[in-house]
């Protein structure tokens, strides 16, 4: 296998990143090939992308595919949810549990919501339910907490609440039973009376979808995973087919929230597991690249993906993605592990405004159509990319490598309108809005990490995206971080796509367990086989042989009588009273480093509520270390091109800055700011105050050693 190819499909344009390994010796060879997003048929972007990756790498698309793996972060299923383009879905519960979702957890009205919604309480209010009253229906059975059936499913009953669910036009259902943790039977049971009335029906079952203890998260996550079924089915199923037609023929490897590939058959069966990915392979990539390359000197990492709409935050601590066992769809929380990466509605979008006697910028975006007013697109709003392009930051005429064209005029006008009312002209406007958007990003960067016990201090910021170079020293500065890593500057932009193409093989098998202290180690001994078997069988459909898989265990505890528990590393091999011991030493230290010193409680006893394998296998032989630079040894000063920029922040007029064409730099390069460096599809600014170098991988790594 010679190509690794990731693709990653934005809402705007789709990025492939085409790795091509060596047969000599040398490094490998990594082009890029975007194309514009083809909604609804997201498909013909997706071959349109691999197709010009082709040939940047001098083949055609059907001699690359002949012998390549191909990895794609799948968007559709967050788009339907994002766009309300979802099934309809019907939900079978136990009867007197159907109205779960509707009642809700008291926090989830204000959780995930902006500080401005949560400060007016008369207009809070619950979310738009899920799935319709009229499209729930009660299943006469009863599981005990303990997995003995209480209540047999009424079989009668049950087929005919399904008929008339069916007969509503229901594209999916939903099956969501008490205690279908401890015994799946009746769950499973459903699903096949729903096949012999419905037969081409998606049906979505809590047991494997999300088997926790936690009725209204699992139920939610079935519901979520019933919603963008049919899509994503109907997505995966037309990609194949163009894939081998173009010569394609081996697994097609689908990216998941979790931070790992699955293969295209689990995918289209548990599409909730495809939520949210996106931004998480950003997060996989620059693990990859700080463990690899060391890149920035700490594998202690902020992940700042600065795109059009949002800022994705990411955390990786000493070289690991910190992770959270519940995922999110507006202010409805779930139970499926994901990768933490947080979305805040900041970006070059962002709509610049007034609201009384203040500047304000964002959440809102104006998207990629109308776009920035300096797109020439329609857009009237001002944006965050035109401030930028009005002080100087970006080149008028090699904007997105030249294929966008920015209207200066049109931008000062939009902003100066803005500014009037408070007595600033354009480019006033302009800085006030650039200081506003950096302030806004390094506070939700700062929330993130403290709330995970961490001090920005010890980290070193990677911002990637098409505004991570703009952005990334000034959130970086505001944060007292280390340093600032454009990572692999070429691929910045899409650097999604790598990350998708870096990504290993994963498989998450989890059980709920209901244990209170002292734990029965015989009782635990039980359950890792049963997991690590379920993960050999999923891992086998993508290839992997057994001797390749690195297994990793993870237990969730909590303090009794508590409610939320907190996941641990757990130990290998087989379990007695020494090593339950360690293990709750283990959560007690984690949960004193979450929560604060003498935060814990063991005087009243720990409970055991869930245990988690994940299993993680290389698909290539691709070493991220290995990737270098591939510009030219070029010095600074035949590359530089001065041109006047206002930097914000520092008061007064223009200044003359050095400009310098990133394509034709080679490693070893440095500069000192105030400079910038232009990437066809990225921009990286360096301050006063600061130096930049670009790294053997091709990285810019700006160091921020004075302030300023």
């Amino acid at each position: 296998m010679r190509y690794i190819v990731g693709v990653d499909i934005g809402g705007t344009f789709t990025d492939c990143v085409a790795i091509r390994a060596s047969t000599d010796g040398t490094p490998p060879v990594v082009k890029i090939g975007k194309s514009s997003s083809t909604p609804p048929d997201f498909q013909t972007g997706f071959i349109a992308s691999l197709r010009t990756a082709a040939e940047m790498h001098d083949v055609t698309l059907e001699e690359m595919l002949a012998d390549a793996q191909v990895y794609h972060g799948c968007t559709v299923g967050t788009n339907a949810l994002v766009e309300h383009k979802t099934a309809r879905v019907g939900l079978l519960a136990t009867r007197g549990h159907t109205d779960t979702v509707f009642i809700m957890k008291a926090g989830n009205r204000l959780k995930f919501m902006p500080a401005d919604y949560i400060a007016h309480v008369a207009k809070q209010t619950k979310p738009e339910p899920l799935v319709p009253k009229w499209l729930c229906e009660g299943i006469d059975e009863r599981i005990s907490f303990d997995g003995q059936v209480f209540a047999a499913l009424n079989e009668d009953t049950a087929r005919d609440a399904i008929s008339r669910i069916v007969d509503q036009g229901v594209e999916a259902i939903a099956i969501s039973l008490l205690w279908s943790t401890a015994n799946d039977t009746h769950e499973k049971r459903l699903r096949e009376l729903v096949h012999e009335i419905a037969p081409d029906l998606f049906v979505s079952i809590s047991s494997e979808v999300s088997p926790r203890v936690g009725e209204y998260e699992r139920t939610i996550a079935t519901i979520v995973n019933a919603l963008i079924g049919p899509p994503m089915r109907l997505y995966l199923e037309a990609l194949q087919v163009d894939l081998k037609r173009c010569g394609y023929t081996r697994s097609l490897q689908i990216m998941s929230c979790a931070g790992g590939l699955i293969d295209a058959e689990h995918a289209a069966e548990v599409p909730v597991l495809t939520v949210g990915s996106g931004p998480v392979a950003g997060l996989i990539g620059a693990a990859s690249l700080a463990n690899a390359a060391a890149v920035g000197g700490s594998r202690n990492v902020i992940t700042a993906d600065v795109g059009g709409t949002t800022l994705d935050i990411g955390t990786i601590f000493d070289g690991v993605p910190v992770r959270r066992p519940t995922a999110s769809y507006g202010q409805y929380e779930y139970f499926v592990p994901t990768l933490d990466v947080r979305s805040v509605g900041a970006g070059g979008g962002s709509i610049i405004r007034t609201e009384g006697a203040m500047l304000k910028v964002g959440p809102h975006s104006a998207g990629a159509r109308p776009g920035p007013v300096c797109f020439s697109r329609g857009g009237q709003q001002p944006t965050v990319t035109d401030a930028a392009a009005v002080l100087g930051f970006f080149d008028p005429d090699y904007f997105f490598g030249g294929k966008i064209a920015l209207d200066l005029a049109a931008a000062e006008i939009a902003l100066a309108r803005v500014g009037a009312p408070l007595g600033l002209d354009a480019k006033q406007t302009a800085a006030a809005a650039l200081r506003i958007i950096d302030s806004q990003m390094a506070d939700s960067i700062w929330l993130t990490l403290t709330q995970q016990g961490h001090d920005p201090r010890d980290f070193v910021l990677y911002g990637f995206g098409g505004g991570g170079g703009l952005h990334g020293a000034a959130i970086a500065r505001e944060l007292g971080a280390r340093s600032v890593v454009i990572p692999m500057s070429n691929l910045a932009a899409g650097w999604s796509a790598f990350g998708i193409s870096a990504s290993e093989a994963l498989v998450t098998e989890q059980t709920a367990i209901g244990l209170s202290s002292p734990f029965d180690p015989e009782e635990i001994n039980r359950r890792w086989p049963i997991l690590e078997a379920r993960v050999i069988e999923k891992l086998a459909k993508q290839g992997v042989p057994v001797d390749a898989i690195e297994f990793k265990r993870f237990a969730e505890l909590r303090y009794s009588l508590q409610i939320n528990q907190v996941a641990v590393p757990a130990e290998a091999g087989v379990y007695d009273a020494a090593t339950v011991q360690r293990l709750v030493a283990t959560f007690e230290a984690e949960y004193e480093r979450l929560f604060g010193q003498g935060s814990g409680f063991a005087a009243a006893g720990f409970g055991l509520t869930g245990l988690q394998v994940h299993g993680a296998a290389k698909l290539s032989d691709l070493r991220v270390g290995e990737l270098v630079q591939q510009g030219s040894d070029m010095t600074g000063d035949d590359a530089k091109k001065p041109r006047d920029i206002i930097w914000y922040g520092r008061g007064g007029g223009a200044e003359s800055t050095a400009v310098f064409d990133g394509a034709r730099l080679g490693t070893g390069f440095s500069t000192s700011g105030p400079a910038v460096i232009e990437f066809p599809d990225t921009t990286v600014v360096v301050p006063h105050g600061c130096t930049a170098r670009i790294d053997p991988t091709g990285s810019v790594v700006i160091d921020l050693h004075a302030s300023v």
